[in-house]
């Protein structure tokens, strides 16, 4: 069967707590759920798959539609976040009236956040929880096979008027059997990071699930798995083998366990491979050996979640980090060779005036990161943040149930205005940029980790964008 994998455009995405002059410059990443689900598919002969990554080749609706006209494929998988829902019905309908015939799927994070909805508009013929791998190809067979579909897990269909939603499939415990994502249907020319080089760039998933419990996070907790090194570094092997030259992985944390980071350093130095490669992690599983050696093996950055400049804060948000832990891990990651990134968030809920922020602003600047990203907390549905904002009465119960039926670019993320309002958060997150970039230091630092022109004109790009503050 002919199966046809999209990613949508993100023009009408809704509103996030990033600052437009920011979020149009962190880069484009490959879109690897969607190409796991392919890797999938190619080990069956008799499946076809292509792969359409709309934002990275600048693909138009009509042009997606000329396609699926042409070609005809008897599926259409289209993966989607509840941010980008607008897009992703745009999608579907456009496949839908350019060929009626093709099953339309939906797939992705937003699925498991609203399954019961999943079917909401006419346009979808069936969706997908979970780690939908094997289920997705069993659906296809189903389909070329002429057989039933009533015992797929996570499949959500329609039987008749009613909407038939199946329990989610059992995670895969194995993640060495899983084939490595299909990066052939893709230009590797096509991504970027915005820390990056201008080099050829692909990422990499090292683990699935999360133990942690921020109160902000809608991540699924629990059913955490981790790859094995040895699976891991030859994947990377293989990335340098189709010409990647920067590599970053995704996950929300690499260092689970606090020997991981040692352990694929090591493997990589085993090797004798020469790549550069970036990763996320916690600032309380790392330690300055480790770094050190992940330095030798071609580490160039590590990012870290920190959120808040206070104990008080991280207690309130559930990090089970310390300032201290933080200052160390960045300490010692500088000390090490490393660059690094850390993400903060302005807004919380302990947090109740200007003062209170700007301690967290003060906090990025004295412990020097190299990058500092600034977000203003939002409240995401299905998260402990947006239960205590429903009941302090800073948001509806069902706000999301409106606008999942009928996406408009329109809606807006709430922040937890208790305290201080939309507009004073977003001046403040301003603020939070100009004061941790223009700064001669760091200007000085970033002018001499530049790479190339192409670098330059890149970062000179962001950096003009912030000095005006456009949205």
């Amino acid at each position: 069967m002919k199966v046809l994998l999209v990613n949508p455009r993100t023009e009408g995405m809704i509103s996030t707590e990033l600052p437009g002059y920011v979020s149009k410059e962190v880069g484009h990443f490959p879109p690897l759920g969607l190409l796991y689900l392919a890797a999938h598919l190619q080990r069956d002969p008799r499946h076809g798959v292509a792969l359409v990554d709309m934002p990275a080749r600048d693909v138009s609706y009509e042009a997606l539609g000329q396609r699926v006209a042409a070609e005809r494929p008897g599926v259409a998988g289209i993966t989607t976040t509840t941010h980008n829902l607008v897009e992703a019905k745009r999608a579907a309908e456009c496949i839908k009236r350019a060929s009626p015939g093709t099953v339309v799927c939906l797939g992705g994070p937003h699925v498991d956040a609203f399954p019961e909805l999943a079917l909401a508009w006419p346009s979808i013929d069936a969706a997908f929880r979970g780690e939908a791998e094997a289920s997705f190809h069993a659906y296809i067979d189903a389909l070329a096979d002429g057989g039933p579909v009533d015992a797929i897990p996570g499949l959500i269909r329609r039987d008749g008027g009613r909407v038939v939603v199946a329990p989610p499939p059992a995670p895969p415990e194995d993640l060495d059997a899983l084939p490595f994502p299909a990066r052939g249907l893709l230009d590797p020319r096509d991504y970027r990071h915005v820390l990056g080089r201008r080099a050829t760039f692909t990422t990499l998933l090292a683990t699935r699930g999360c133990p942690f419990k921020c109160i902000f996070c809608s991540t699924p907790h629990g059913g955490c798995r981790m790859r094995s090194t040895a699976n891991l570094v030859d994947e990377m092997e293989s990335c340098l083998g189709r010409g990647a030259e920067e590599l970053h992985f995704v996950d929300d944390t690499f260092n689970l366990r606090a020997e991981r980071l040692g352990e694929v350093s090591g493997e990589i130095l085993r090797r004798g491979l020469a790549v550069r490669w970036s990763l996320r992690a916690r600032v309380d599983r790392v330690d300055a050996e480790s770094l050190r050696l992940a330095r030798r093996a071609g580490c160039i950055r590590i990012h870290y979640g920190i959120e808040t400049g206070t104990d008080e804060g991280l207690r309130a948000l559930r990090k089970g980090i310390t300032v201290g832990q933080a200052e160390r891990a960045i300490a010692w990651t500088r000390e090490a060779g490393i660059a690094t990134a850390t993400y903060f968030l302005i807004g919380c809920p302990h947090e109740r005036s200007r003062a209170d922020v700007l301690r967290t602003i003060d906090f990025a600047r004295r412990i020097g990161p190299d990058y500092a990203m600034f977000n203003v907390l939002a409240i995401y549905p299905h998260t402990e943040l947006h239960a205590m904002a429903v009941a302090k009465g800073l948001a509806p119960g069902g706000e999301w149930e409106p606008f999942v039926r009928d996406p408009r670019p329109d809606f807006r993320l709430r922040f937890w205005e208790e305290s201080m309002s939309a507009t004073e958060l977003t001046s403040l997150l301003r603020l939070a940029y100009r004061r941790f970039y223009l700064r001669p230091s760091v200007v000085w630092r970033q002018l001499r980790g530049l790479g190339s022109p192409g670098e330059l004109r890149h970062k000179a790009s962001a950096a003009l964008a912030l000095l005006g503050g456009r949205g």
